[in-house]
């Protein structure tokens, strides 16, 4: 699965950090029909089978014969820059207190997998699973790497209780029988099935004011003292606090800088390139990832119609553009230069990394502008970093 570099670029251009673009897809399909309840249940079925979409512009904006991108735009006529090289930001860093270590310590460090019991009630066990009805597997019956919290009543009856006494590295067959009044799938409503699971793990966890030494070794952690596990946690909380300031920081030169600046136009047909972005990315989401076109994904995902889905999109990429016209301007101010070399070179590095087969299909589906945005808004960040007072808030504590 891609990652999601136009999401990046657009939900998250007033919150710097280019190369965060967002996780890959990792989640497993969850079997919909073995739990009472699914995260997914805003996307049902019916959903996904209504077959209405709306499909995004075929001609890009950026292939009209009047287009000017961001690099060529007479940049004075859109911004008149903030005194940024007399500006002061003050950014609060999270604390680095024995509070903040102990809760990282209990909930990072003391968690490691135990395989050296038996699956317990209350444990969470790691597992994969098949169902099968009459030896055939069906449909959302099957899981890999699945953390199911035993005595949680999230699977049907028997399966959790099953699990009881089994041990991490076997595979066992639970003979079963789903409720007759089960609805998340009436085709399977008083069947007998079989699962069969692999127990991969036991998930095991400890509190650090009552650990033991003996409990982290059973869950093969690497620290073998209290010791060495809190000065593990202080390490990375101080690190933590260090990446958080930083990135605090950017957030917050940008975001006075775009306040403070005076935006005189915004070029419409840019904020119309961004939304065609935008939607091209989403389009080729819903159907990957749900069979269905961008109407019924916004109307299942985010509960609206598209009349209002494009009213919050005009604002986002009204947005979006008032702060990439602003670092346009820092670049020119700056001497920033970002060449079509760069930025190819720079694709052609990251197009695996984002799962595209080349730098140029990458900048073909996210978009020029918006690459290229990309790239001048990391530059420009670095180089406020080094011109703007960033002082820390010791009245507050950052989140």
């Amino acid at each position: 699965m891609k990652k999601k570099f136009v999401l990046m670029c657009m939900t998250g251009m007033m919150v710097l950090g280019m190369c965060a673009c967002g996780e890959k897809k990792t989640g497993q399909d969850q079997p919909s029909q073995v739990e009472t309840e699914t995260a997914d249940a805003a996307l049902s079925e019916e959903d996904t089978d209504s077959g209405s979409s709306t499909e995004p512009e075929t001609e890009k904006v950026s292939d009209r014969p009047d287009y000017v991108g961001f690099q060529d735009l007479d940049i004075e006529k859109h911004v008149t820059l903030a005194d940024y090289k007399n500006m002061k930001v003050s950014v609060a860093k999270p604390a680095v207190d024995d509070a903040a270590i102990e809760s990282y310590v209990n909930s990072v460090l003391l968690v490691g997998n135990i395989t050296s019991r038996a699956v317990r009630e209350g444990d969470v066990a790691d597992i994969d699973f098949v169902g099968k009805k009459d030896g055939e597997a069906f449909e959302g019956g099957s899981g890999s790497g699945y953390k199911l919290g035993i005595g949680s009543g999230s699977f049907i009856p028997g399966f959790e209780d099953g699990l009881v006494g089994v041990m991490p590295g076997e595979t066992v067959d639970l003979n079963l029988t789903f409720p007759e009044n089960y609805k998340q799938n009436p085709d399977l409503a008083g069947q007998e099935v079989v699962f069969t699971v692999t127990v991969n793990s036991i998930q095991g966890s400890a509190e650090y004011a009552t650990v033991t030494e003996d409990e982290m070794k059973e869950m093969g952690l690497a620290y073998q003292t209290k010791e060495e596990v809190w000065e593990a946690g202080r390490k990375a909380v101080e690190e933590n606090a260090d990446e958080t300031f930083a990135a605090n920081s950017k957030n917050a030169i940008v975001q006075k800088l775009v306040e403070e600046s005076e935006i005189h136009t915004i070029p419409e047909y840019l904020v119309e390139e961004e939304a065609q972005n935008y939607n091209n990315y989403m389009s080729s989401l819903s159907q990957a990832m749900y069979g269905m076109g961008l109407e019924d994904f916004v109307a299942g995902a985010y509960q609206m119609t598209m009349e209002q889905y494009n009213e919050q999109l005009n604002e986002m990429c009204t947005e979006v553009v008032r702060q990439y016209l602003v670092m346009e301007a820092v670049a020119r101010a700056e001497g920033i230069g970002i060449t079509d070399e760069l930025i190819h070179e720079k694709a052609d590095a990251e197009a695996a990394e984002y799962g595209y087969s080349s730098g140029d299909v990458l900048i073909d589906e996210v978009g020029f502008a918006t690459y290229r945005m990309s790239i001048v808004q990391d530059k420009v960040t670095e180089r406020l970093l080094e011109i703007i007072d960033v002082e820390e808030d010791t009245t507050q504590t950052a989140e």
